[in-house]
């Protein structure tokens, strides 16, 4: 499974440009306990992205009232499967239109995401997930923070196959990442790229394994080998010179592929999106590619009707800010 961000962009982007994609730079978490706003506060701070920790609903909705109140990302943990809970979730979105709002739960399966969806949810996400993607790679990058709660990879099973590790990727990873773009098959790869490239230039490779969060991120998938570690699926996002927009692009190897491992990387590749700021992300995708089609549309991504992309590929958006309909 396969989709491709229009990776000849990456090249055009200057270091400046980046650093121009706008952020709403607050984090608000309704954590009881703190046991989520504590570490993501020293986490996303030396990025410039406050964490507004609330006792409860009311405390936050106290400080939406106030002047001032920026805007930014809610995430909070909600049961979905009760209908109380999601009757909260429907008053939270009708009452803060354009907040994205992330629900952390125990499990996406059996249909529970696309339930927080429709009752409002930028998305849901399982979470450990969450504390692995947002706590654990981030800490190791940010000075000093041997203090920080050490969280590890997320794990998935897969069955017939060995335990799949999930993490966010980091330049020591070059090497993996580019065994595993030889190892796609030329089908893979032409969904991925719109071509038949078969190894990365060293300046992309670079630039695909140095996540600089928020701008750029990427999570990985490996499995155990026999020296090592083995990369078999990757998403990405990637600016793309718009002032809070980002493209995602995510491929699975061909012998992992329609086991939900693609999707477990975009879920994680949605949350971290919305809590670092972007107000969208979009990708390009072929036509025929219908397994990716069917995953991104499941996962409330849109087609983008008046994008003109060329015969056969299609633009899907997915909007973590009620900014503007489709055709901005």
């Amino acid at each position: 499974m396969t989709a491709s961000s229009g990776d000849n962009r990456i090249l055009a982007i200057t270091a400046c440009e980046a650093l121009t994609m706008g952020v709403n730079n607050v984090v608000h978490v309704i954590d009881p306990d703190q046991a989520m706003s504590r570490p993501l506060a020293a986490l996303l701070g030396a990025y410039g992205i406050s964490v507004k920790r609330h006792a409860d609903e009311a405390g936050f909705r106290v400080a939406a009232s106030e002047p001032g109140f920026g805007g930014g990302c809610l995430m909070l943990e909600l049961d979905v499967t009760s209908d109380d809970h999601l009757h909260r979730l429907r008053t939270l979105r009708q009452d803060f239109p354009e907040l994205p709002i992330i629900v952390m739960g125990e499990s996406t399966r059996d249909g529970l995401g696309a339930r927080a969806r429709g009752a409002g949810a930028t998305d849901l996400i399982e979470r450990p997930l969450a504390a692995a993607y947002l706590f654990s790679r981030l800490a190791q990058l940010l000075p000093g923070s041997g203090n920080l709660p050490a969280v590890e990879p997320s794990v998935m099973e897969v069955d017939g196959a060995a335990p799949v590790t999930l993490r966010m990727a980091h330049p020591e990873d070059a090497d993996m990442e580019q065994a595993f773009m030889t190892s796609l098959s030329e089908k893979s790869r032409y969904m991925r790229f719109f071509s038949g490239l078969s190894k990365l230039p060293e300046h992309v490779l670079k630039e695909f394994t140095t996540p600089r969060y928020p701008i750029s991120y990427a999570v990985i998938a490996t499995v155990p080998d026999v020296d090592g570690d083995k990369q078999i699926g990757v998403a990405r996002w990637a600016p793309t010179g718009t002032e809070g927009v980002a493209e995602f692009a995510v491929v699975v190897a061909d012998e992992y592929q329609g086991r939900g491992i693609a999707s477990r990387l975009m879920r994680i590749l949605i949350t971290a999106a919305a809590v670092g700021g972007l107000e969208r992300l979009e990708g390009l995708i072929l036509t025929e590619n219908a397994p990716m089609l069917a995953m991104v549309k499941k996962m409330g991504f849109t087609r983008c009707p008046n994008h003109d992309a060329g015969p056969g590929v299609a633009l899907y958006v997915k909007h973590l800010r009620n900014t503007g309909d489709l055709s901005a």
